[in-house]
């Protein structure tokens, strides 16, 4: 074998190890690329395989678990992936399957063994996320709680504070949602994870602009703009005059396809129709969220569900005449001329 592909060989397993000790996040995606395109025998690249399943799952994209065996804290972390694509399926009968067998696994680990709370980590996360998915927020937070232990991975303790945040956000209640993502903003830049922080100080800025405060939102968001971070643009673009708005979000739709960012491209879409729908343009905010529905139900599920329940509540708000009128209208822009 070559001394280069012995070199790359030591890279796969020491990258592993370190996935293991940090878990998955954003900040992982170019070396992870890098590393799952290369081609060699290293026992390693199955549970590189694995992480990098869990970094697409992470993202709300579909993926495949690849095959695995080995001890059964990896055995672990391969059943909360299935278990979570299950979720993305929306296959209750795997769900429940999946839940069932990772509680087994869970039971044949213990807490001096190498990589259990890693483990015990990413199960949690699994379970944290179905929870959400059925509406049981007590126990989505207990879930997403107990990853915010020192003893877990880095970069699931951002995840989980930010997830934490979301379970507060849905209750309404900002404040302590707020106090959150903060936390999990100080915890990714302290540890050098420039795309998990931003991420963080992306629902930052999404709690200042709920609480109606849109200075503090600029002011959050400012040092990620002079980056030339995407979101933070879309997000100021709602703040903007209609055509100068709309401009920006088309142009964040463009970057986020070029990008292949399906969380991007989620906010351009809500963003873009709900300025439509105060516009008075109802008809095009219909038709624009319905193709971002098409879009993302291929590729991301889950983000296409929030364009599905923002569409439902126009209908509830809008009554049947209002939507109705919006779809026949819809339909005449779709028609050939």
């Amino acid at each position: 074998m070559r001394p280069d592909s012995l070199a790359a060989v030591s890279e796969v397993a020491e990258y592993v190890e370190a996935l293991w000790r940090d878990g998955v996040g954003p900040d992982d995606g170019p070396k992870l690329r890098k590393l799952l395109a290369q081609t060699d025998d290293d026992p390693a690249r199955d549970e590189l395989r694995l992480f990098g399943c869990w970094y697409d799952l992470l993202n709300g994209v579909r993926a495949e678990v690849p095959a695995i065996s080995g001890p059964v804290e990896t055995l672990i972390v391969h059943k909360a992936a299935e278990l979570m694509t299950s979720r993305l399926a929306r296959d209750p009968v795997a769900v429940d399957a999946a839940m069932v067998e990772l509680a087994e696994l869970l039971d044949r680990s213990a807490d001096d063994r190498p990589h259990f709370a890693a483990a015990r980590a990413w199960a949690d996360l699994a379970l944290g996320e179905v929870a959400l998915a059925v509406s049981d927020l007590e126990t989505a937070r207990a879930r997403f709680e107990a990853l915010s232990e020192p003893s877990s991975p880095i970069a699931l303790r951002i995840t989980a504070l930010l997830k934490t945040a979301s379970v507060a956000m849905d209750r309404r209640n900002v404040e302590p949602a707020r106090y959150l993502v903060r936390e999990a903003t100080k915890l990714a830049e302290a540890n050098e994870r420039p795309l998990h922080a931003e991420r963080a100080r992306i629902g930052w800025g999404l709690l200042d602009s709920m609480s109606g405060d849109m200075p503090a939102m600029r002011k959050t968001l400012k040092p990620l703009i002079k980056k030339g971070a995407i979101i933070p643009r879309i997000l100021l673009a709602g703040t903007e005059k209609g055509h100068r708005a709309m401009q920006l979000l088309a142009d964040g739709i463009r970057e986020a396809t070029e990008r292949n960012d399906p969380f991007a491209y989620l906010m351009c879409i809500l963003i873009g129709a709900r300025r439509y729908v105060v516009m008075g343009r109802d008809a095009d905010a219909l038709l624009t969220i319905t193709a971002g529905i098409t879009q993302l139900t291929q590729v991301a599920p889950p983000l296409a569900k929030t364009l599905v329940d923002e569409r439902a509540e126009w209908r509830r708000n809008w009554g049947e005449l209002r939507y109705n009128e919006a779809e026949r209208r819809a339909l005449l822009l779709l028609a050939p001329s």
